[in-house]
């Protein structure tokens, strides 16, 4: 843009009708446009964020629902001999759990072990969420009761 003497040599902007200098309509929309996308992204992306952290609550209230059944098996004196299955309640929330007994690692070894599988679902039937397996003996014999239970008074 050519320079005048009138201006002092300073590049004069052009300026609207009335005389000022702004965003035309088409700016102003194509602003509104991209900050509402980066604004739906970003509820987006906080909708994401809040389901993950759900699932990540339900999967460890799910890890303290299978150590209590864990714990329970391995209390009783007699490992379970045929599948159960059955619910509770924990955490404000009701769990399904299944017991499957199996059969020991090393037969010859170890025959009076057995293994024991504990499944956790959140519904009957459903996936479960987290599975222990642990080996346990198939019936506690009187000197392992002192074991368990502590010496006699």
């Amino acid at each position: 843009m050519p320079t005048s003497a009138a201006t002092g040599g300073k590049i004069r902007r052009k300026t609207r009708k009335g005389g000022e200098a702004g965003f035309a309509l088409i700016e102003m929309l194509v602003a509104m446009v991209l900050l509402s996308l980066v604004g739906l992204t970003l509820a987006r992306f906080q909708t994401f964020q809040l389901a993950g952290t759900a699932s990540v609550a339900a999967a460890a209230a799910a890890r303290l629902e299978a150590d209590n059944k864990v714990i329970d098996v391995l209390a009783a004196l007699q490992a379970p001999t045929a599948p159960e299955s059955g619910s509770s309640a924990n955490l404000g929330r009701e769990w399904h759990w299944t017991v499957e007994p199996g059969p020991p690692p090393d037969p010859a070894r170890m025959p009076e072990m057995v293994t024991v599988r504990v499944s956790i679902s959140a519904t009957a039937g459903g996936p479960p969420l987290v599975s222990r397996t642990l080996l346990r003996p198939q019936l506690y014999r009187p000197e392992m009761r002192e074991l368990r239970d502590g010496p006699r008074q």
